[in-house]
């Protein structure tokens, strides 16, 4: 049974939540504490699933306790419900809590956010992996590209159509931009999968802090050398995968497809920082053995950095299409049929992309495209015009 924690030092607020839960979701075991004392109590006798946690609490506020459960405990979920929280203090939380809901909450939406935490326990089976999902603060982004952000958002002559190219252009930069904009924080009516939109909407100040609060830019780092993975060439394959997903998908969905594109394989970066020596090994057994690297890595992980990357960013609470497009990208047969899908759309673009791009793991075997998948709807007798878009697209970023 899946265990809940909630926290606020509100009684009016926890019988609120116990009302409603218990009738709506009688499948969760729930417990209640009125302070970080409490809650820290029940974590180190219990433990939780996931924690919901109020921001401003007398002694050691929200914050401040979820600092600690990440530290102690990291393969429990975290989310903020707070009324009015400092802009500082929003920017700190940003690498610290997984969902931002805004007080008063409604039920559906709290569900829907535990929800999606929970999606983790899905994904990821493996607690050790959880934990390590859980733990991150950020993802890592290119030294060289970082320096570029910096500098643009540092100069008042910079405009933010300028820093918007430079955010689609990074998935550790992007990654971190729609989940801001998409936290309770900034209230829009809908999630958004827009990069351009996000950056518009934060503006530069916001934007400004944004990216000097991100730890990881400075800290994490790919293990690269470990695995030879070429991480300049991965940024080129998220990028390129990027652009022709948002060639053949739908008109309406084109910027989510980007989206989808540039995210596709942050698993793969949370795998060689936090996983370098595992990482090491699935990479060298794809070599050895010819495999491709999502096969090896479901028999020494048993999930795939598809997986682990849509793991992350759901917690992160990004839109649902976008989520689901990161995860079966590699193993898109469970959706019925193309259709224009953003799985669908993904899967095929990144495949694409395999063609053009230098291989960002060489020596290894690429997962080919799935034609079965494309045929069910005909969709295959399309593939002759997207790999022509891809070469084109291919041939633009060439040198």
């Amino acid at each position: 049974m899946t265990h809940v924690l909630f926290v606020d030092d509100d009684e009016r607020v926890l019988r609120g939540i116990r009302r409603t839960m218990r009738t709506t979701h009688p499948d969760w075991e729930m417990s209640f504490a009125a302070d970080s004392e409490q809650a820290l109590e029940h974590l180190e006798t219990t433990g939780a699933d996931v924690i919901v946690s109020d921001a401003q609490m007398p002694g050691v506020d929200g914050l401040a306790l979820l600092q600690l459960v990440r530290m102690r405990y990291p393969g429990t979920a975290r989310i903020m419900l707070t009324g009015q929280v400092k802009k500082d203090q929003t920017y700190e939380a940003v690498g610290l809590v997984h969902q931002f809901l805004a007080k008063p909450c409604p039920p559906a939406e709290l569900q829907a956010a535990v929800d999606r935490a929970l999606h983790l326990r899905g994904l990821l089976e493996d607690p050790a992996l959880r934990g390590v999902v859980s733990r991150m603060r950020a993802l890592p982004s290119q030294p060289s590209v970082y320096t570029r952000l910096m500098r643009a958002v540092r100069s008042e002559d910079v405009g933010l159509d300028d820093i918007a190219a430079i955010v689609e252009e990074n998935p550790s930069v992007a990654a971190r931009v729609l989940q801001l904009v998409n936290s309770a924080f900034f209230g829009l009516p809908r999630p958004t999968a827009s990069i351009k939109e996000a950056v518009v909407f934060i503006g530069t100040k916001t934007l400004r802090t944004l990216v000097l609060s991100v730890e990881a830019f400075r800290d994490l780092e790919l293990g690269s050398a470990a695995s030879g993975l070429n991480a300049d060439a991965l940024q080129e394959h998220a990028v390129t995968t990027a652009r022709i997903a948002a060639e053949i998908a739908p008109a309406a969905d084109r910027e989510a497809a980007y989206s989808a594109g540039l995210l596709h394989s942050i698993g793969v970066l949370v795998l060689g920082s936090q996983l370098s020596e595992e990482w090491a090994r699935i990479v060298a057994e794809a070599r050895s053995s010819e495999r491709t690297i999502f096969d090896v890595e479901h028999l020494v992980l048993g999930v795939d950095h598809g997986q682990i990357g849509a793991a992350l960013l759901s917690l992160w609470g990004l839109p649902h299409d976008v989520i689901e497009a990161v995860a079966q990208h590699l193993d898109p047969g469970t959706v019925v049929g193309f259709g224009g899908t953003l799985v669908g759309v993904t899967h095929v673009a990144s495949r694409l992309a395999d063609e053009i791009c230098p291989p960002y793991l060489p020596g290894t075997v690429g997962t080919p495209i799935d034609r079965e998948y494309l045929a069910v709807d005909g969709s295959d007798s399309s593939l002759d015009d997207w790999r022509y878009l891809a070469e084109q697209i291919g041939e633009e970023s060439g040198p």
